[in-house]
């Protein structure tokens, strides 16, 4: 094998990969990336069994080959040397990679022991979804999943095909995050698919760092039980997560006897300064006094050895007047994913969820569950 390419593409790409590399794998070869290069391509591969990615980058290809070299140290160097042309050969098990100035040479692994990561060819994509419509749906759901295996189910993000809509939901059973998408053009069928929250991460990274206008296309590969995303010159490939996800419409309510329209800029200033006595309270527990006469949302937390705050801020407020409490800590992580300032804020009792929307979207909720008074 014998190849060029450019340094900057090189790194860009191989910072992509690496991300999946797995730091205490259980085999050697998954800290390896593997390389192959084809008809004036090379193609790179990484993963870590959960989670495969593919890429392609433009080569000067003299001879073809396959191998694989360590994925974390080979980063290390092409990211370090400046950029110029990168000439890289395999010879006797050994990958000599090298620019005008600086080289290096790296001792691999056979790629016959290297797992397969799914290819998608001469095949239509389930559906087509904008960018900006994946990585704004994943900001504002992925965060409400479990990050624990105590339910399996909890650590993935459901994501419904329904004609011309996808829904992304998330939920650790304390939250719940819904964002609808509408599609330019309609699936090929409708599907539902448990997507472990990694993989969209990844792959929302992964359209930040290469920025093309691209739409993302999504296959469901059935007989492996996986989902490919493909961006650009790029395949992130995930296993589906097996398990039935909660029933959750049932818990949207339909209704409400309080409402507030808020800047969430005021919401998490007030946050802010409550959360200093609320970070010691079990649960991170505070109270919200809702008052609809005078506009104004209270927020106070009370320690028993510490002390107590309280923070103050107004609103537009209709129905009855409420008191009710929650973690200071899912009441900041919301307002963190939330991108926009208006939103509103609504409850009926002080044992039923607060929910939060979005004035200008109504495709997106969230629900909080209350804690006890």
């Amino acid at each position: 094998m014998q190849f060029s390419c450019n340094q900057d593409t090189l790194a860009k790409y191989l910072n992509i990969i690496s991300r999946v590399v797995s730091s205490k794998p259980g085999l050697p070869i998954l800290n390896n990336v593997q390389f192959e290069t084809s008809k004036g391509k090379l193609i790179m591969t990484a993963t870590d069994l959960e989670i495969g990615i593919n890429t392609w980058i433009g080569a000067d290809v003299k001879s073809e080959g396959k191998t694989t070299v360590p994925a974390k140290q080979l980063t290390e160097f092409v990211t370090s040397i400046p950029a110029d042309t990168v000439d890289a050969t395999l010879e006797n098990q050994t990958f000599n990679i090298s620019t005008t100035n600086n080289s290096a040479n790296f001792n691999t692994i056979s790629a016959e022991e290297f797992p397969s990561v799914a290819l998608v060819t001469d095949t239509k994509p389930l559906l087509k979804i904008s960018k900006d419509d994946l990585v704004k749906a994943v900001n504002r759901v992925a965060f409400a999943s479990a990050t624990d295996d105590i339910k399996p189910v909890l650590t993935g993000v459901l994501i419904e095909i329904n004609g011309e809509s996808v829904s992304f939901v998330g939920t650790d059973g304390l939250r719940l995050s819904r964002q609808i998408v509408k599609l330019d053009s309609s699936a090929e069928k409708d599907a539902n698919m448990l997507v472990p929250v990694k993989a969209l991460l990844e792959i929302s990274h992964i359209v930040s760092e290469i920025g093309e206008d691209d739409d993302i296309e999504i296959y469901l590969i059935e007989d492996r039980n996986q989902v490919l995303f493909r961006y650009s010159d790029v395949d992130l490939v995930s296993r589906l997560i097996d398990g039935q996800f909660p029933e959750y419409r049932q818990i949207i309510p339909t209704g409400y006897k309080t409402m507030c329209k808020i800047s969430k800029t005021d919401f998490i200033n007030s946050l802010k300064v409550t959360n200093i006595i609320a970070k010691s309270v079990l649960g991170n527990k505070l109270i919200l006094d809702i008052d609809p006469k005078s506009n104004k949302i209270t927020l106070s937390a009370t320690q028993t050895d510490l002390g107590s705050n309280k923070s103050i801020f107004e609103g537009n407020i209709d129905g009855d007047m409420l008191k009710i409490a929650f973690s200071s800590r899912l009441l900041t992580d919301i307002l963190n994913h939330i991108d926009c300032e208006d939103i509103t804020f609504e409850c009926s009792e002080t044992v039923k969820p607060g929910v939060f929307k979005i004035v200008d979207d109504p495709d997106f909720v969230h629900l909080v569950m209350p804690m006890m008074l």
